[in-house]
């Protein structure tokens, strides 16, 4: 298992930092493919839990969520999610004996939780120094997701939510809180970023660190609730796409915040 995890490692970071790198379409792309991989993982997991998602609008709908971001428009992207969300809503108004209204929230949840908040990633390229930022972003899921991996390996006890993740530890979690506020710190030092300084670059990684950890144990409730190990077998190691990902889709928005926060109060 953590041989298949570092191989996979080893050629997908580069291979995704190459696309961080040239930004643009590429980029775009690379974030659109993921999305949508993502999105087929959830519904394969409300397919295991006896649901029947909406698949066709999921779709058709995420790549439009992630063209308005990329298109740095607000009042369309505004605009587009008060349209998926009354368009879900009127589909058991008007398939009422096809669909079932449940599970069209399902679906708009789906497109949230993939399409949504990897959005987010596409925002952070987009900023001033975006791909600095990105790379920052990185740095610090992968060192929280690393040292959580090892301390709580090597010296868990405690359980974190055994109801939900009974292998994850209160020691791992603080060795991976630890982990990404030190990177943090690090590469506030490193990177030519005027509006970090050593604080706000311990308190950056502090709180991505436990929005992605956050994030992982979401994920592991939703496989938990249809009882399913892995949301998919796309990455050796590692699972699916959103097992890999998890982390970073609840990060991702709370560092774009905080970013422009400290951009302008700068």
């Amino acid at each position: 298992m953590l041989r298949e995890r570092v191989w996979t490692a080893l050629l997908g970071i580069p291979l995704f930092l190459f696309f961080v790198n040239k930004g643009g379409y590429w980029y775009g792309l690379l974030i659109l493919v993921i999305s949508l991989l993502g999105l087929k993982e959830y519904f394969f997991l409300m397919n295991s839990g006896g649901w029947e998602p909406v698949k066709l609008a999921g779709y058709l709908f995420l790549p439009l969520a992630l063209l308005a971001v990329y298109k740095d428009n607000l009042n369309l992207v505004i605009l587009l999610w008060v349209f998926f969300f009354i368009s879900f809503a009127l589909f058991p108004v008007f398939f009422y004996t096809k669909v079932r209204y449940w599970e069209t929230a399902l679906s708009f949840w789906g497109v949230v939780y993939t399409g949504g908040l990897f959005s987010f990633l596409i925002a952070i390229r987009l900023l001033p120094r975006g791909f600095l930022l990105t790379i920052f972003l990185l740095v610090m899921i992968w060192s929280a997701d690393i040292f959580a991996y090892f301390i709580g390996k090597t010296w868990g006890k405690n359980p974190l939510a055994p109801g939900i993740s009974p292998k994850k530890t209160v020691e791992g979690a603080i060795g991976g809180l630890f982990a990404s506020s030190s990177a943090g710190v690090l590469l506030s030092v490193f990177f030519p970023l005027q509006f970090l300084n050593y604080f706000y670059g311990s308190l950056l990684g502090l709180l991505v660190g436990l929005a992605g950890t956050l994030g992982d144990l979401n994920q592991s409730a939703l496989k938990r609730s249809v009882n399913v190990k892995d949301a998919g077998d796309l990455l050796p190691g590692h699972g699916g796409i959103l097992d890999r990902f998890d982390s970073l889709l609840f990060a991702a928005p709370l560092f774009y915040f905080l970013v422009r926060y400290l951009m302008h109060a700068g």
